[in-house]
């Protein structure tokens, strides 16, 4: 606005579901705005300690803070200390946020009170939402609840529902037909949203979501209307696991396969309890290199987000899952996955921290009802 002073930091918040690409995405989009010129700055944000993604974000050079404990929308004034945090000595150009995967309604309870609040900080951007294509046509076409219970689902429908932009990711893996009959569908479910397709392992649809990030369209134009009773039980049903551990071994293994192993390993486990897998994260830092192994469905084997090629003889393991499991049951096929892989390997375990939980009724720090001017 003309005689406005600008906001000094672009706030980027990009949501969707567990599996959907948040990480890899935000990674693209922050060297993107690197090799533009812009100063980054990361908040990720877990509901427990010891976050793949902060790792993921630190080992590619970029400041990152995380919140954890609670998602964003209860963890307002954390997220605000963060930013400052990050302010310190360089405020970033761009401030990048990924919120927990399984929270909704952060129109009326992040962007919002960003927008009415710190305006004189922040310039929000229009808020973006990345659905996986295969559990988004399994969801709305009725031919399946894209694998979880029907108030799991409700928390991934509504994370579109509230979206400005809805990015339909891995769009390098559909077909052209496939891809217009997606959009279509998404289209027609959430109608109040721009759709685009996107690919953030190949870049395909980031020249268009670039421009929305940097534009001047709206953030925050559709706050959902929430059952937090629905929500809280749906969240409720997911249990949470991170855990920590360092390994070693007198003979070298091939960090890359034992990776593949660990996560296929816990798929199996999975399965043979019923459960469905949100996302399940494997990082093995081994000094200055990084290994990644990526679980975001039952039905598929895991893949590996970053490679390592190499063989090592020790690393430190972090185990993030998200699954529609009781914590209990989830920590113990984790253990066992993890007995039985590093036992055929040959490695000595010692375990830092071993946390399974299922997150609490969120409780917001703020919420707006109609929009920005009604808190």
């Amino acid at each position: 606005m003309a005689g406005q002073a600008q906001p000094v930091t672009r706030f980027v918040m990009l949501g969707g579901f567990l599996g959907a690409g948040k990480t890899t995405a935000l990674l693209r989009v922050a060297r993107e705005y690197t090799e533009a010129g812009k100063l980054v700055g990361i908040i990720t944000n877990d509901q427990a300690e010891g976050l793949v993604d902060t790792e993921t974000f630190r080992a590619q050079g970029f400041d990152t803070e995380e919140i954890p404990k609670g998602c964003f929308c209860c963890k307002f004034d954390e997220l605000v200390a963060a930013a400052g945090r990050l302010a310190d000595g360089h405020e970033p150009d761009v401030l990048l946020a990924e919120p927990v995967g399984s929270c909704t309604d952060l129109v009326a309870t992040v962007i919002n009170p960003l927008k009415r609040l710190y305006a004189d900080r922040f310039c929000v951007a229009p808020y973006v939402a990345l659905l996986d294509p295969e559990r988004a046509y399994s969801a709305l076409t009725g031919t399946g609840r894209a694998g979880f219970s029907a108030k799991v689902t409700y928390i991934y429908k509504m994370q579109q529902n509230e979206a400005d932009v809805v990015a339909i990711n891995k769009a390098d893996t559909l077909s052209p037909e496939r891809l217009q009959e997606l959009t279509e569908l998404v289209q027609r479910n959430f109608p109040k949203a721009d759709v685009i397709a996107i690919s953030a392992r190949t870049g395909q649809g980031f020249d268009r979501l670039s421009r929305i990030l940097d534009g001047a369209g709206e953030a925050g134009a559709n706050p959902a209307v929430v059952d937090y009773d629905v929500y809280a039980e749906g969240e409720a049903l997911l249990g949470w696991l991170n855990a920590t551990v360092d390994l070693a071994s007198r003979e070298s293994f091939d960090a890359d396969r034992f990776l593949l192993a660990l996560a296929d390993r816990i798929r199996e486990g999975l399965a043979d309890s019923g459960a469905e897998p949100a996302h399940v994260k494997i990082l093995l830092r081994c000094g200055d290199v990084v290994a990644i192994a990526n679980l975001v469905r039952g039905d598929q084997g895991p893949e590996l987000s970053r490679r390592c090629d190499r063989r090592v003889n020790s690393g430190q393991l972090t185990i993030n899952a998200r699954v529609e499991v009781a914590p209990d049951v989830l920590r113990e096929r984790v253990e066992q996955a993890l007995e039985a892989v590093t036992g055929d390997y040959g490695l000595s375990v010692d375990v830092r921290s071993f946390e399974s939980l299922a997150p609490p009724r969120p409780v917001p720090t703020h919420r707006t009802k109609k929009g920005v001017g009604s808190l």
